[in-house]
């Protein structure tokens, strides 16, 4: 696909390796913040994987991903917005959970489907790092009753969420839940 996509190239670690009490990249060994990982499973992993974490994006770089992107729609008329990771599965991981290619492909193509629809939460809901309850339930849980979050990715009754409020003192909280216990907004 080279020959036919432009790519735009984001300053991120990717995944991070837990390092004692710190998170930290395995290629430049440099410690990061709690606050700025986000732990969750990559679309591409196993059933059963343990969520790992994953250096976060900055606004910055997001409002310019965005900027730029927007450019190059008017520019070239693209046709869809893809990840490395729908490209070569396996081989590459980026931008992977951290990146909100959701919300960022809908903005792009002002598709009406890629629109991120919004539910509630109608009871306690664990939000855990797979779809299924093998999977365990991510610091933040259980959600309360009336917590809004945005549907990223369905996998059956499971669905991978982005939780848009801080609940239980976590922030930018995504994972997956049983859908029984949602409700569109």
């Amino acid at each position: 696909m080279n020959n036919f996509s432009i790519g735009i190239e984001l300053d991120n670690a990717g995944k991070l390796e837990r390092a004692g009490s710190h998170w930290r990249s395995a290629v430049s060994k440099r410690i990061y913040a709690d606050d700025d990982v986000l732990q969750a499973n990559h679309k591409h992993d196993h059933p059963g994987t343990l969520p790992g974490g994953w250096h976060e994006y900055s606004e910055a770089q997001l409002d310019a991903v965005s900027q730029v992107g927007l450019l190059l729609m008017q520019k070239y008329a693209l046709k869809d917005v893809l990840g490395h990771e729908d490209i070569a599965p396996g081989r590459k991981s980026d931008p992977g959970p951290a990146f909100p290619m959701a919300s960022y492909r809908a903005r792009l193509m002002g598709r009406a489907d890629d629109a991120i629809e919004l539910y509630a939460t109608s009871a306690a809901l664990n939000v855990r790092a797979g779809p299924g309850t093998e999977f365990a339930a991510l610091p933040g849980s259980p959600l309360p009753a009336g917590v809004k979050v945005a549907l990223l990715e369905q996998q059956g009754v499971w669905w991978r969420v982005d939780v848009l409020d801080t609940v239980n003192g976590v922030m930018d909280l995504v994972g997956w839940c049983h859908s029984r216990f949602l409700s569109k907004v």
